[in-house]
């Protein structure tokens, strides 16, 4: 029998915490053996990623094993569901070493993007529909606890292997939106397009990753030490210009809206407004100013995320100087020292 160790989840109270975090569904998804050209079987994983899914995976390869068939894929066509049943599912797929699918028409998002990232090889049809966001509460909602599992689940994808870019954007959407994969995407992270390209326009989220830069190279957000107060020259944007350009930069990684985020200090007697987005290196950024009681400006940064968005480092655009934040395990950022 085989052996499945969660990815990344290493504690089982952790684990249980997942598990009620992400709503299962009303009922797991179904499994489905077909035999192809040559001998092989595939398994079909249609509806929602519900608890006990792994273990049927498991069961259906094995029973095609016992019979002699070898089992080359999974094909993939699922909302989500479950993120630590997804996390098993992923487990049970890297150590079959068998390939993932998405086919034409076909959708795989949320908690089914770990599945597919697992996969030995990854196909998708021009026309399926892969996408990632955050993890939500049972009622739908970002909570501390769902923003620790969102966490969990980039970890997992970072083991998987999934680009730095895509982990960005999933750590950046939240869970009532959606980030639609572009072909580009998903080459990025070793997939074969399978079918002919759609006869469309270049999407705004297309081009944009293409982008050199969101801005000149000496104000990209993810390098802020690079851009010293005593280095401007009249060639570089404006504080409002280079905001622009970000905030547009947001949008199409954002389905159109920025994303925008909004918090307040009172020991400081102080707040802020930030915008988030994924920098041309695949490194979650947001540019932040924060104001006094009266709305004066006190301070503009640009500020760079590690991969579990739980340390930063700051640059403050109108005195060059560069510090580090820590998140605690409330949500709260203080500053650090560096060794």
């Amino acid at each position: 029998m085989m052996k499945i160790t969660i990815l990344r989840v290493r504690n089982l109270a952790f684990a249980v915490a997942l598990s009620s975090i992400v709503p299962s569904a009303l009922s797991a998804a179904t499994f489905k053996s077909v035999a192809t050209k040559d001998g092989k079987t595939i398994i079909l994983l249609s509806g929602e990623i519900s608890e006990g899914d792994a273990d049927t995976l498991k069961a259906a390869i094995k029973s095609a094993n016992d019979v002699g068939k070898l089992v080359s894929g999974v094909r993939l066509n699922s909302p989500g569901g479950n993120l630590l049943e997804s996390l098993k599912l992923a487990d049970v797929v890297r150590f079959a070493k068998v390939a993932t699918n998405v086919a034409g028409n076909a959708i795989c998002a949320s908690a089914c993007f770990l599945v597919y990232a697992a996969g030995a090889t990854k196909f998708a049809n021009y026309t399926a529909q892969v996408g990632v966001h955050g993890a939500s509460d049972k009622q739908g909602d970002e909570t501390t606890a769902s923003n620790a599992a969102t966490v969990s689940m980039a970890r997992a994808a970072k083991d998987l292997g999934v680009p730095p870019a895509i982990i960005g954007r999933m750590v950046v959407t939240p869970p009532n939106a959606m980030v639609w994969l572009t072909p580009q995407d998903l080459q990025s992270m070793g997939t074969t397009m399978i079918g002919k390209p759609a006869q469309t326009p270049v999407s705004p989220t297309a081009t944009a990753t293409a982008e050199s830069s969101v801005v000149p190279k000496q104000t990209q957000p993810d390098e802020p030490t690079q851009l010293q107060p005593q280095t401007k020259s009249a060639s570089q944007p404006s504080w409002p210009e280079f905001l622009d350009k970000v905030i547009k930069r947001s949008a199409d990684q954002n389905n159109g809206k920025p994303y925008y985020t909004r918090g307040c200090q009172p020991e400081f007697k102080t707040c802020y407004d930030a915008v988030t987005v994924v920098a041309s290196d695949g490194k979650l950024s947001m540019v932040k100013v924060t104001k006094d009681m009266k709305d004066k400006i006190i301070r503009r940064e640009i500020c760079s995320f590690n991969t579990s968005a739980d340390i930063r480092t700051c640059y403050d655009w109108d005195d060059g100087t560069t510090h580090r934040d820590m998140k605690d395990s409330n949500g709260n950022w203080y500053k650090i020292a560096d060794e």
